[in-house]
């Protein structure tokens, strides 16, 4: 995937996340690029956090959502609706198992507008402890 065949878009990304009593929401608005290639839709953005930069590639198809991340933060993760699925997240501090059942993906692209909404809500287990039900949700257009 090369940057001149992608469109420029606008990305906000909003995460539920709801464990017992305590829900906390993590927000992010930032720029990247939106790829079309064969069956699937790829999201290219990246975000500063406290231990450094972090490149996430999302690739969205008709069975699965596949989040990569890579830099301060490393990770793949396979999420499919109704399934169970395992991966590893790393960090410098250490490397999780995390495990996610996959309740719904819904995605929408309107080609003509360039503009796009992916919904995804899991549960979410790291290092076989239980760690919330996750709802997160993409929003992009052209920039």
């Amino acid at each position: 995937m090369e940057k001149q065949n992608g469109i420029p878009i606008l990305l906000k990304q909003v995460t539920d996340i709801r464990d017992g009593l305590r829900k906390e929401t993590v927000a992010l608005e930032t720029e990247g690029f939106c790829y079309i290639k064969e069956n699937a839709v790829y999201l290219q953005f990246a975000e500063q956090q406290e231990l450094g930069k972090i490149n996430t590639v999302v690739k969205i198809t008709d069975r699965e959502v596949v989040v990569m991340r890579s830099g301060a933060v490393r990770m793949r993760h396979v999420f499919r609706k109704t399934e169970e699925t395992t991966g590893q997240y790393y960090t410098p501090f250490g490397q999780w198992t995390m495990k996610t059942k996959t309740d719904n993906i819904e995605f929408r692209y309107n080609e003509k507008r360039k503009q796009g909404h992916l919904f995804l809500s899991y549960q979410l287990e790291m290092q076989n402890e239980q760690a919330g039900r996750h709802a997160m949700t993409i929003m992009f257009k052209e920039a």
